[in-house]
């Protein structure tokens, strides 16, 4: 349980050799270029030339079937809404690089989708995944130092152990994300998120902390040993929707 987790703290921890199980692929610091000319179908060539200018290893696959794929077909659909100023990239991960995998400029994602102000794109994922989400604001979203997308990022997991929350440990200042599970729990800056207990950046053991999330509906925070887990659940196996907005 609390599987969903795994996706950030491994990761940075890895990143800042706190975890030596894990570390961070030596290319995750190297920027990269790759070939916008004819970019994947939902991408658009502006954005495409920007993820390669940050450092992106390349853009995501945008499938139609498998894991994740575009679509409202599956048993878990996820609703991703840009209520931004500016268009908004979506990136998602899953752990098919295990701990890793939120590296991006070593691991191309698997979804890079242009949403423009004001639009939606509907995500279908299978159940048993894990994985994460951010945001690319145009022009304005960098690459953490650890080679991580540097904003707010949704984190989740399907199947039986249903739960998606909100970190903000990658950066406390990042762009304001919500997630509300149609059965009722809310996670978004302030409820069910993962918050750094100081700094702007966080993800050791004993650094952060769950906040506003054990008063949420069907909720199943709780603890892994001395730190906080668990986030927004009541959507186990596709009996839940879930509305993601970018602000």
């Amino acid at each position: 349980m609390f599987t969903t987790r795994l996706t950030t703290l491994l990761a940075l921890a890895a990143a800042a050799v706190a975890m030596p199980t894990a570390n961070a692929p030596s290319s995750a610091l190297v920027a990269r270029g790759f070939d916008c000319g004819n970019p994947v179908r939902g991408l658009a060539r502006e954005d495409c030339q920007y993820l390669s200018q940050i450092g992106f290893a390349g853009y995501g696959q945008n499938p139609s079937s498998g894991n994740i794929w575009i679509g409202n077909n599956g048993p878990n659909v996820f609703t991703f809404s840009n209520k931004a100023t500016v268009d908004v990239t979506l990136v998602i991960w899953d752990q098919s690089n295990g701990d890793a995998s939120s590296f991006v400029t070593a691991h191309a994602p698997k979804i890079t989708w242009t949403i423009p102000r004001g639009g939606s794109v509907q995500v279908s994922l299978q159940n048993g995944v894990s994985g994460g989400y951010s945001g690319i604001y145009r022009g304005q979203t960098k690459i953490s130092q650890w080679g991580q997308v540097g904003n707010t990022w949704g984190e989740f997991t399907t199947g039986q152990d249903a739960t998606i929350n909100i970190s903000r440990e990658i950066n406390m200042s990042g762009n304001i994300f919500s997630a509300k599970v149609s059965t009722g729990c809310l996670a978004d800056m302030n409820h069910c998120a993962y918050v750094c207990k100081s700094g702007n950046t966080c993800g050791e053991s004993g650094t952060y902390s769950l906040i506003g999330c054990k008063e949420q509906p069907n909720n199943n925070a709780g603890m892994r040993g001395s730190n906080p887990a668990g986030g927004c659940a009541g959507w186990s196996n596709g009996s839940g929707r879930i509305d993601a907005q970018f602000l």
